[in-house]
């Protein structure tokens, strides 16, 4: 994550980084400027399921230098197997519950406790940022996003105004609970 007070300088024309450094910088300002704790329980069940198919394939590793090859095949061909389910199991899980979900918060004022997902989209070859931001709140849900091209964020040489931003998220944030 970005220090405080350091000036950003990416390669606007790297559409990967550009949204990672936007992210990253959304995720500080929210943390430092709202104040809230970041929450990463979408992140731990991504490891989860990495950790059970480096499990199947580091297993299957062991196996075959303790036996020979003849004797271990089975035990190959289960592990591989589930190696590969486990890895399309870990995709289908970023695709269909992550869904581009990039920071997560709880968000507790003493009267209401709301449990806030921020996730962005950039189109490929697409100048377009688009912050989406969404709460629930017992049976409440709410959503709001904001489409922007990075330009309205980063200068010609390549450096993240935080302060522009800062104010859109600001927005985003106010309009969703004036809705409440």
């Amino acid at each position: 994550m970005p220090e405080e007070g350091k000036v950003i300088r990416i390669n606007k024309w790297d559409q990967v980084t550009v949204r990672n450094s936007l992210d990253d910088t959304v995720k500080e300002i929210l943390n430092k400027k709202i104040g809230w704790n970041e929450y990463h329980s979408l992140f731990d069940g991504r490891l989860l399921i990495s950790f059970i198919a480096v499990c199947f394939s580091s297993f299957a590793a062991a196996w075959h230098y303790i036996v020979s090859f003849e004797e271990v095949k089975p035990v190959l061909i289960v592990c591989s197997v589930g190696y590969f389910v486990t890895v399309g199991i870990l995709q289908l899980y970023q695709w269909y519950v992550e869904k581009g979900c990039f920071y997560q918060a709880i968000e507790n004022d003493g009267k209401v406790k709301r449990s806030w997902k921020w996730s962005s989209e950039m189109k490929s070859y697409d100048d377009k940022y688009m912050l989406t931001a969404s709460y629930s709140q017992d049976n409440r849900f709410a959503q709001g996003n904001n489409t922007k091209s990075i330009s309205a964020y980063i200068t010609e040489d390549g450096e993240i105004v935080k302060r522009l931003l800062e104010v859109e998220i600001e927005k985003l944030y106010k309009d969703l609970l004036r809705n409440e």
